[in-house]
């Protein structure tokens, strides 16, 4: 089964009602990209290792996007090493229409543009069936608050947004939420810890430095 954790953290990070993104770059967009990133290594074709990626031995999830994305970093590794954070950095500019697109074309998601002043155009992102979405936006957060046991793919998810927007409670948890993450995150595996800690420094340094 394909793990479209990149689909949900989209949702998550949106607005229903408006369209728009609750987060910023760098954040939104390397976040994502830690998502899609994710989707790969939970099938088993790519791996993580001390910063650096490998190709693993399983194939890619069955659809386009991934397979698209794995083709493209196996050229890349052929050519030599690859990090973690060059990856995130390399697609978190585009990462934004790719996941769009791949829901677009699921049936999920339709893009209106709107044209601003001085000729800015600004892009929404509407879900076309908003009741579903909603509860997809609120099921980890619940989990959570009721001390559900979850997947390690919502831990990720979760201890994303913590990652992408600090302080600002996206989850609106409580305490004992938050607790409850708190226990659960470090129990994740070790390449999807690391690529936590890759996601957080990729940030920052995007923060630092623009053109990253």
């Amino acid at each position: 089964m394909t793990l479209a954790l990149a689909d949900e953290l989209f949702l998550m990070t949106h607005d229903i009602q408006s369209g728009k993104a609750r987060l910023s770059d760098p954040a939104l967009g390397i976040g994502l990209s830690a998502a899609l990133l994710s989707e790969l290594v939970f099938s088993g074709s790519l791996m993580l290792s001390n910063g650096q990626l490998l190709l693993g031995e399983y194939p890619p999830p069955n659809e386009h996007l991934a397979e698209s994305l794995l083709d493209e970093t196996r050229a890349q590794l052929y050519g030599g090493e690859l990090t973690v954070r060059n990856w995130l950095g390399a697609h978190r500019r585009i990462v934004l229409d790719l996941v769009a697109d791949r829901m677009a074309g699921a049936g999920e998601l339709r893009r209106e543009e709107q044209q601003r002043r001085l000729g800015r155009t600004v892009t929404r992102f509407y879900p076309l069936r908003p009741a579903e979405a909603f509860i997809r936006c609120q099921r980890i957060s619940s989990y959570l608050r009721h001390r559900v046991e979850i997947t390690a793919g919502d831990a990720l998810l979760a201890a994303l947004l913590h990652i992408m927007a600090p302080g600002a409670n996206l989850l609106e948890l409580d305490d004992v939420g938050r607790g409850y993450l708190g226990e659960v995150v470090p129990l994740l595996p070790g390449p999807l810890a690391e690529l936590l800690n890759q996601t957080e420094s990729a940030i920052q340094m995007a923060l630092r430095n623009p053109s990253f």
